[in-house]
């Protein structure tokens, strides 16, 4: 359970992630493959709250997009993040639009999200460069970049780093042509906090926004 400003969060580990999967559902790699991505999950947040801690105002008829025809639509300059909020998963997902800029992966962004909850956070770029993050109240508790083939530093690291190591990272055969690292990051963070999609949602229309304060 967490406090912030007056207001009670309850966390339960089989909601916000102790390795438990409490729905059946099909994985976010089905969704995002190992192209560039940016996918960031925020425990027990509604749609609203994640408005909220975007700093989106104008919330009638949100539009909707596809994951396929979002940047075409919107173009690649803004802060595009579309939103996915599954009932009874006890996750709120966030997917940027274009996945080079890291929006929601960005430490101001992921301190907002995070307030009085937890939020981990995968970026994938081209090159095989894959950037993890574990925050939680506003603190960032790990950050990896497997770039760098070294485990996860901060001020907690022992737990992504725990789920690094069984995705297949820091092994001698890490290397190896076959290993994805993207792939193979989101692996870990499903398995370790117990994230849940539906592919078929994920690719569809989601409601979007653009985050209107840039906060680097």
């Amino acid at each position: 359970m967490v406090e912030r400003e007056g207001v009670v969060l309850s966390l339960p580990a089989s909601v916000c992630g102790r390795g438990e999967r409490k729905l059946s559902m099909g994985s976010l790699s089905e969704a995002l493959g190992s192209e560039e991505f940016c996918a960031t999950a925020v425990c027990g947040l509604t749609l609203e709250e994640v408005l909220d801690r975007l700093g989106v105002v104008d919330r009638a008829d949100l539009p909707e997009y596809r994951i396929d025809n979002a940047a075409e639509s919107l173009g690649l300059d803004d802060w595009s993040v579309r939103l996915y909020c599954p009932s009874g998963s006890g996750w709120a997902y966030l997917f940027d639009v274009n996945g080079q800029t890291g929006v929601t992966h960005k430490t101001p962004v992921l301190k907002r999200l995070s307030a009085g909850t937890e939020a981990v956070s995968v970026w994938s770029l081209i090159g095989s460069t894959t950037h993890i993050a574990q925050v939680r109240d506003g603190q960032l508790l790990a950050t990896c970049s497997t770039w760098m083939f070294t485990p996860a530093s901060g001020p907690e690291p022992d737990r992504l780093n725990r789920a690094l190591e069984r995705a297949g990272f820091f092994q001698e055969d890490e290397a190896e042509d076959d290993f994805d690292d993207a792939l193979a990051a989101l692996d870990a963070v499903e398995s370790e906090f117990g994230l849940a999609v539906e592919p078929e949602v994920v690719v569809g229309p989601l409601p979007t926004v653009i985050v209107p304060v840039r906060l680097d």
